[in-house]
Formats: C-alpha cells, sequence, structure tokens
C-alpha cells in the first residue's frame, strides 16, 4: 500500500510540474491527435515455492497482441520542444498459465488504461517546415482494470480460485519516436512507435507470503509494453 502511494504522488508531482508550463501557452499552442494502432507485451515467467508448495510449480504471464486507441492533448512550446498529455484504451486478457502439471491457464478478460505526459525533442527546429521527425519520453500510469465477469470467474474457488485478486495500477515510463506532418492550416498526420516500461501488475495477490495458504503471484521485474499508432492532428493554431 505504502509503495502505491509513494508511486501515486511522484507521478502526480511530475504531472503537475510539466504541466505548469503547458497551461500557460494552452490558448495559442493546443492540439489534439486521435490514434488507434496496435499493442504487445513481453512475456514473465514466475515460480510458486515454499511454503505454498513444497515443490516448484512454474508459470508465464502473458498479454495477448491487441488494438488500442487514445488520444493526446498537445501543447507547442517552440522550438525543439512541446509537451503532451495522453490516454489510451484497449481490451486485452491476461493469461496466467500453470506449465507444471497438471497443466492449467486462467485467462481474465481485462482493461488496460495508460496515460501520463510526455516531453517531444523535435530533430528541426524550423516550425514551419509540414514534415517533422522527434523523439519523446516521458511517465504516467497503466490501470489494468478487471472485468465484471473475470472477478467473477477468478473468485470462483471451483474455477480461477484466486480469491484476492482485484486490479493493479503501476507507475510508467514511455518513450518513443515519431513524426508529425501538417498537410493544412488545420489538420495533419502522425505515426508513432513507443514503448512503456512498467513493473508487472500482480492484480492485488501478494508477491510472497510466508503464510502457507496464502495465494500468491510471484511475477516480478519489469513488463515492457510496445505500441504503434497512427492517428489525425488537429490543430488549433497557425504556422509560424
Amino acid at each position: 500500500m505504502r509503495r502505491r502511494l509513494t508511486s501515486a504522488t511522484a507521478t502526480l508531482g511530475v504531472l503537475l510540474y510539466l504541466s505548469g508550463a503547458a497551461y500557460a501557452q494552452l490558448k495559442d499552442n493546443f492540439e489534439l491527435n486521435v490514434f488507434g494502432g496496435g499493442s504487445w507485451y513481453s512475456t514473465k515467467d514466475y515460480e510458486v515455492t515454499f511454503p505454498q508448495s513444497v515443490t516448484p510449480i512454474t508459470g508465464k504471464f502473458r498479454f495477448d497482441h491487441a488494438l488500442r486507441g487514445g488520444v493526446r492533448v498537445g501543447v507547442y512550446t517552440r522550438g525543439h520542444w512541446s509537451e503532451e498529455f495522453f490516454y489510451s484504451y484497449e481490451p486485452n486478457k491476461a493469461h496466467l498459465i500453470r506449465l507444471t502439471a497438471p497443466a492449467t491457464s486462467v485467462n481474465l478478460s481485462t482493461q488496460v488504461h495508460n496515460y501520463g505526459v510526455s516531453a517531444l525533442y523535435y530533430l528541426d527546429e524550423n516550425e514551419t517546415h509540414s514534415v517533422r521527425p522527434f523523439l519523446s519520453i516521458g511517465v504516467g500510469g497503466t490501470v489494468y482494470r478487471l472485468s465484471r465477469q473475470a472477478r467473477s470467474f477468478a473468485s470462483d474457488p471451483l474455477r480461477g480460485n484466486l480469491r484476492d485478486i482485484n486490479n493493479s495500477h503501476e507507475l510508467a515510463l514511455n518513450y518513443g519516436l515519431g513524426i508529425k506532418t501538417r498537410a493544412s492550416g488545420w489538420l495533419g498526420l502522425r505515426v508513432d512507435a513507443r514503448g512503456f516500461v512498467g513493473r508487472a501488475p500482480s492484480f492485488g495477490l501478494a508477491r510472497d507470503s510466508n503464510d502457507p495458504n496464502a495465494t500468491v503471484f510471484p511475477v516480478s521485474g519489469a513488463l515492457h509494453n510496445g505500441e504503434a499508432s497512427a492517428g489525425l492532428v488537429f490543430y488549433f493554431f497557425g504556422k509560424r
């Protein structure tokens, strides 16, 4: 609980800090990017050991490849730099796969919400160019929200048998590159390749415990998420 509060506080602090300059320029520099794309994840291996099991039980945790959609609200801050807030949503499934016999799999419908703030660095500071490649880096969070059906299935001792399962909220860093184009005074296109990295979600389950009767999900380390997207950019300020 303390770690979650610390992560949430740190994320909020960074968002407020970066949003100060953005708010000051919002009136004359606002742009909106509506995008869609694909999403894929790294897989994580885990092992349940003593005291929950005398013999090690190995498993694998993964998400499906999925489609994702979202919005980015950008504030242009002159020259090489700009800032943006982003939000995206995707429906997915989390798979908790037991590899040790008897092999089983618990498949949970999950909503993945990404949000945060990013700084964009344009490789060319000339603002009149219609095509502008850029690099990006930022911070935010990822919410893994289980569907009602998934929670019901997981908490049933005859099916999922994961009584304490819940949603997860993890701090996430993002980085990437992309290209913006401006076909007219108010409309453009944007293509992005972006990566997200954060702690693998435990869905409210203990990652380890000294209680032999506890339900544990000992997944650890970073979960990597790749995103490739394209969309329209609506500019609410004139070319300079």
